[in-house]
């Protein structure tokens, strides 16, 4: 099978990256600033009460926790997690909601404390919940698609929450088959949200 960019950029995202964001908002009330912190994509195996669609897909938790410093002096602990899939049948990268709950002793698990993967005990469960977006790397699918003339891989995605519209671009820096950097920016807009947050990751 050959590699497109979709399956090339899945591959690499495994592991811990260090990030930071900057949040620039035009509503006084939702204050701009900056995060810094660190993400780490742990690989999911699929537990025996997945669905088959689910059991099909490649599947990526992904943990991120730092601490944001507003423009008007706060500063706050936060943390986010999402999963990432890539389905081979159809070559789709996609962000999904996560939903977690107690689990029983026969489920998969995640330990939130370090993103580790064990079987037993009491520990939170994570699965997917509903779409975030999809990645779409531009025409074609084959490797190389979306590739800019100064070397980025470019993916866009939307995501429609009530009356606030999401519009991600990922942009990609790849050499030799592997992931480098990535940058993640979300221009938001809706009746209460205007703002622009852009997150740079880095081993």
């Amino acid at each position: 099978m050959t590699a497109t960019a979709a399956s090339i950029v899945f591959k690499c995202l495994s592991g811990t990256w260090t990030l930071r964001r900057t949040l620039t908002s035009a509503i006084p009330s939702f204050p701009s600033g900056t995060f810094t912190g660190s993400a780490t994509f742990t690989p999911i195996p699929s537990s025996p009460s997945s669905p088959s669609d689910q059991k099909q897909k490649e599947t990526l938790l992904y943990t991120e926790t730092g601490e944001l410093i507003t423009t008007n002096g706060l500063t706050l602990r936060a943390n986010k997690k999402y999963i990432y899939t890539y389905s081979p049948t159809d070559d789709k990268l996609s962000a999904w909601f996560v939903k977690e709950s107690r689990g029983d002793d026969n489920q998969t698990k995640i330990n939130d404390e370090n993103n580790t993967i064990d079987g037993g005990n009491s520990r939170n469960t994570v699965e997917i919940d509903y779409l975030f977006h999809e990645l779409v790397f531009g025409e074609g699918g084959e490797e190389g698609a979306g590739v800019m003339a100064d070397g980025k891989w470019t993916a866009i995605g939307d995501h429609l929450c009530i009356k606030d519209n999401y519009s991600a671009r990922y942009e990609f820096e790849v050499g030799k088959g592997e992931v480098r950097r990535w940058m993640l920016k979300y221009d938001v807009k809706g009746p209460a949200k205007d703002y622009i947050s852009e997150t740079r990751f880095e081993r």
